[in-house]
């Protein structure tokens, strides 16, 4: 294992403010960064100096999991436990050190039972970033508060992550889809007006008959009218983003990009109906992983992915691999479709920018211009480094590999 010492002393020293905070608190740091490997030095630390004391890990998933396994496995750490939240709720457990992987997860009603189901003395939290859009990190606050920061910018600067380019790239529409977008979002926005366009209100009227009531109190109206509203604003808002997410030009243009760059490649978008049409089309380059194959298959496909002597150089997923998902060399991040949400932005870029001597990880985003994906993607950029705004698809092609004749970039998003 290739050491970098200015990134290991920047982990000592985080770990140097979580003592000195009582040893509790949370690593907020960028993917790519190395916070399961703080983590490691801690329980390494903690096994050398209290040989005896116990180490739990809780992780999200059950492929971190098996990730932490081979950790615990290489590094000989004792004494650690591996459990997937889902299991580690279910009863009262004992340990002296409790290391929450991708803590930003344990906010809500179900899962943040686990700070008192689990009697601890330190607790070591692990995120790209604590900050939900509901609100609900308080409660990890409390338990585990930011102690240190490690930014994308920090990390380029230092040399903690390869040196990566962003590439923003627009489809456009044709007249027939720009029409029928454009009476989706007409749609949309009718019955978003009737919650004064606040999307907190919208959902809440969709699920608490109290807060129907209080608007229908406001208005004047019937609470059924309201859960009419929210009813259809629901419908509208799924129809939406189901246009956008599984726009068919966006296939054509993964499939050209796949086809023309031989980069190790992860997709990414919000469909799996979307990842499963990509993979067809891009047929014998790429593997699908998602939820609804069986867990050989899953496994099966990330042997293929991670195997330099089999075809396939393009794993397709929806979300299955925002997090957790590290496989040395990933060349190229794909991303067909995203949320507004600044974390998923950072953990798929952090797939394609773990270090390695001499790599330029790049990390393409497809976007319909002129819609509310646009937007998405401009809120979940705002803390982003390294953007290039393109034409199109063949803009990108020659900005990569030289392919097809230059067109003048544009910044899109500065």
């Amino acid at each position: 294992m290739n050491i970098n010492s200015k990134k290991l002393a920047r982990q000592k020293s985080i770990l140097r403010k979580w003592v000195g905070n009582g040893c509790r608190g949370t690593l907020e740091a960028c993917t790519g960064f190395g916070k399961t490997y703080t983590a490691v030095i801690a329980i390494q630390k903690t096994n050398e100096q209290y040989p005896e004391k116990t180490t739990l890990v809780v992780v999200p998933t059950k492929y971190l999991k098996t990730q932490w396994q081979a950790q615990i496995e290489q590094h000989g750490l004792l004494g650690v436990t591996v459990v997937v939240v889902n299991t580690g709720i279910k009863r009262k457990r004992t340990c002296d050190f409790l290391i929450l992987d991708e803590i930003h997860n344990y906010a809500s009603a179900v899962f943040s039972q686990i700070f008192s189901v689990i009697t601890y003395r330190w607790v070591l939290g692990l995120t790209a970033t604590l900050e939900r859009n509901d609100g609900q990190d308080y409660i990890i606050r409390e338990h585990a508060p930011v102690i240190d920061r490690v930014s994308l910018v920090e990390a380029l600067k230092e040399g903690y992550v390869s040196d990566f380019k962003t590439y923003n790239v627009p489809l456009h529409m044709s007249e027939q889809d720009a029409q029928e977008y454009q009476a989706l979002s007409d749609d949309f926005n009718h019955y978003f007006s009737k919650f004064g366009h606040d999307f907190k209100q919208a959902m809440h009227c969709l699920k608490s008959a109290a807060a129907r009531n209080s608007l229908a109190t406001k208005f004047h109206i019937t609470a059924e009218q309201v859960h009419v509203w929210a009813i259809q604003f629901n419908r509208n808002l799924a129809m939406r983003k189901k246009f956008l997410y599984t726009y068919p030009p966006k296939v054509q243009a993964a499939s050209a990009i796949v086809h023309a760059l031989d980069l190790k490649t992860i997709t990414f978008s919000e469909s799996i109906q979307f990842a499963e049409s990509l993979t067809q089309a891009t047929n014998p380059w790429s593997s699908s992983y998602n939820s609804k194959m069986s867990k050989y298959k899953r496994e099966q496909a990330l042997r293929d992915f991670q195997d330099d002597k089999s075809d396939v150089r393009v794993i397709n997923t929806a979300k299955a691999l925002d997090e957790g998902f590290d496989v040395p060399g990933v060349e190229m991040a794909l991303i067909c479709s995203g949320s507004s949400s600044e974390r998923q932005n950072i953990q798929r870029t952090g797939r394609a920018i773990r270090f390695q001597e001499g790599k330029t990880g790049y990390i393409v985003n497809l976007y319909v211009r002129g819609t509310q994906e646009e937007k998405w993607l401009r809120k979940r950029q705002k803390s982003s480094v390294n953007i290039i705004g393109l034409q199109d698809v063949d803009d990108l092609l020659y900005q990569v590999a030289g392919i097809g004749s230059k067109e003048a970039t544009i910044d899109l998003f500065r």
